[in-house]
């Protein structure tokens, strides 16, 4: 692919038509204009020409930070490329910084399988283009399908830590407001009171199943309802008997206990299964869903592995191949 590097005015650059981000982090945006003040634009902008001006390809926060610095010209590199050459460029970018969120990428994927059918004649083709399992695509394209456009702001970028910035919710909890709740509007209302809120995993699950079932009744009153609930403390059979006659009155956990366990607080006693069996840990790994194989959902318990990805699902919802977990592997005692 031949190539120009030269300086261009900045104002004969624009952005990209294509670009999926959302919204650029005001503070690092900040933050690099005040490093190009100071040592000026160390890594060249990729632009393309269109109709004798440019448009910004890879290096969107440059561009934006560099006319925050008041620069007048900056270097490019300048290349011929297809629209979905662009597309395509971006999302791997993206994917690879981990700062898109599963709408941004989402929807890279449907222009790609709308716009240029004979290089993406389906979704799985446009995952081994980019590298990630049908499964993910499929997740990001159903994300922009049933979150409404007004929430998309709220859903927070993927990142290996799974943390999720104040004011944001994650894509799949995202997705189950989307499948559950019925109006457009009341999706948009729900998924931003959560992100507001940052519950717990378990009170989002039990508010989203909730407005599903009683879908006239506030918003805020359901969440009300839910958080204001009593939490559940497990027990094991023995411990049935003194409960109930007053007899055992305190328990020791490891555990940090829930927030709702506190003096004055009423609690569920939950009754669990005795202790059946003593096993010895042999090694603990943390892996990403995508390197889960046959011989893993075997020794889950003798499942294939789509019947463990049910399971999955069921306990913990939507399977993400990008979703890191513990596991612990063990040994029965005899």
């Amino acid at each position: 692919m031949s190539e120009i590097v030269k300086k261009i005015e900045l104002k004969k650059i624009h952005p990209s038509k294509l670009n999926p981000r959302l919204e650029i982090n005001v503070g690092r945006l900040n933050e690099l204009a005040a490093s190009i003040l100071e040592v000026g634009l160390l890594e060249p902008i990729i632009v393309r020409p269109v109709n004798d001006e440019y448009e910004v390809v890879v290096g969107e926060r440059r561009y934006r930070a560099s006319q925050q610095a008041g620069l007048e010209k900056v270097l490019v590199i300048v290349r011929e490329y297809s629209d979905d050459e662009v597309a395509q460029l971006n999302l791997i970018e993206n994917i690879q910084r981990e700062e898109l969120n599963a709408i941004e990428k989402g929807k890279v994927c449907k222009y790609l399988l709308e716009n240029c059918p004979e290089k993406y004649p389906s979704r799985s083709a446009v995952a081994e283009k980019i590298g990630v399992s049908n499964n993910v695509v499929s997740l990001w394209l159903r994300a922009v399908e049933v979150v409404p456009q007004e929430a998309q702001k709220y859903v927070a970028p993927s990142t290996i830590s799974g943390q999720v910035p104040e004011g944001k919710i994650d894509y799949l909890t995202a997705v189950k407001v989307g499948r559950s709740v019925e109006k457009p509007e009341k999706r948009v209302e729900v998924i931003k009171k959560l992100a507001e809120k940052r519950l717990p995993v378990k009170e989002r699950s039990q508010i989203i199943k909730k407005i599903a079932r009683e879908p006239e009744k506030p918003i805020e009153e359901v969440i009300d309802e839910v958080t204001e609930a009593p939490c559940e403390l497990r027990f094991t059979a023995d411990d049935k008997e003194p409960l109930l006659d007053g007899t055992k009155t305190q328990t020791s956990r490891i555990n940090v206990p829930d927030p709702k366990v506190k003096v004055g607080a009423i609690v569920h006693a939950a009754i669990w299964e005795p202790h059946i069996a003593d096993l010895r840990i042999t090694s603990i790994e943390r892996k990403k869903a995508r390197y889960f194989d046959e011989e893993d959902a075997k020794r889950e318990g003798g499942y294939t592995l789509e019947e463990f990805k049910k399971k999955w699902e069921e306990t913990h919802g939507e399977w993400d191949e990008n979703q890191l977990f513990y596991v612990i592997h063990f040994e029965k005692v005899k």
